[in-house]
């Protein structure tokens, strides 16, 4: 069976299907077979969902019955997936997971982790402002709640593949391709560049190349392909960012690749 690598970055926006990338070698190639051809993967619900933990594990449940159906719909087996999300709280009484200190220490920029203790004031702040009739769009902690979806995923998907924990910023900067903020069109393009020099895909540097092969914006399409390309790449082609195998975010190691290219 050809092995394949997906790459997901993580949305629970209502109403938005999330976007997953999958990709397999192919011609010296890493290229996404046309996802938009299959039924969706799960739609998010929004950030008063996130409260509901059964809802957010039916999720995770839905997310990995989606992979499963790709793998049999082309005929692939997904040998590792890379999850734009942190995996896991960070430990009690720390301010910040050892990944995203060597984060700050590289000078890329991430929301901290919250710890097990703190996500649930979290969730009991935003609770409370719900039933006083507060807005969704004002929950306290949204920029923070999201990550509870990712832990959900990591945790279920864990148990059928091997997962590990990226940050498409991380990569980009590895990438020399960080200067413009992707939401600018130089930015993306400059990104689409540098990871098209990556993996030989696409071979037309056109925007519409990620029409067909997932949900989302083109920028998400974009984070979830970059995170595929990292986990399909070699133990050796690859850097821990933090503390493996726990507190870690991987990203290419652009030396190795470099040495790679020379001699193949």
């Amino acid at each position: 069976m050809v092995e394949a690598y997906a790459g997901i970055d993580v949305a629970y926006a209502k109403r938005k299907r999330l976007p997953i990338i999958v990709c397999t070698h192919r011609d010296g190639k890493l290229e996404p077979p046309p996802l938009r051809s299959l039924p969706a993967p799960p739609v998010g619900k929004g950030n008063a969902q996130i409260l509901d933990q059964p809802a957010v594990a039916g999720f995770a449940e839905a997310v990995a019955e989606y992979l499963r159906s790709v793998e049999v719909a082309f005929g692939v087996g997904i040998k590792r997936i890379a999850i734009d999300a942190p995996s896991d709280p960070k430990g009690f009484g720390i301010k910040r997971r050892q990944c995203e200190i060597a984060l700050d220490l590289k000078r890329i920029s991430c929301i901290t982790t919250p710890s097990a203790s703190e996500f649930s004031n979290i969730c009991k702040r935003a609770t409370e402002h719900l039933a006083r009739g507060g807005a969704e769009s004002r929950m306290p902690g949204a920029n923070q709640l999201w990550m509870l979806v990712g832990f959900a995923l990591f945790e279920r998907l864990r148990k059928d593949w091997e997962c590990m924990e990226v940050f498409p910023q991380a990569i980009v900067a590895a990438l020399n391709a960080s200067q413009i903020h992707k939401s600018k069109s130089a930015g993306f393009a400059a990104q689409l560049k540098a990871i098209s020099l990556q993996t030989g895909w696409p071979s037309l540097l056109i925007v519409r190349s990620l029409a067909e092969i997932g949900f989302g914006s083109s920028h998400d399409r974009l984070d979830a392909y970059m995170a595929a390309w990292v986990a399909s790449l070699e133990d050796s082609e690859r850097e821990p960012i933090g503390v493996p195998p726990n507190d870690v975010i991987w990203g290419p190691r652009m030396c190795s690749l470099a040495a790679t290219e020379i001699h193949a």
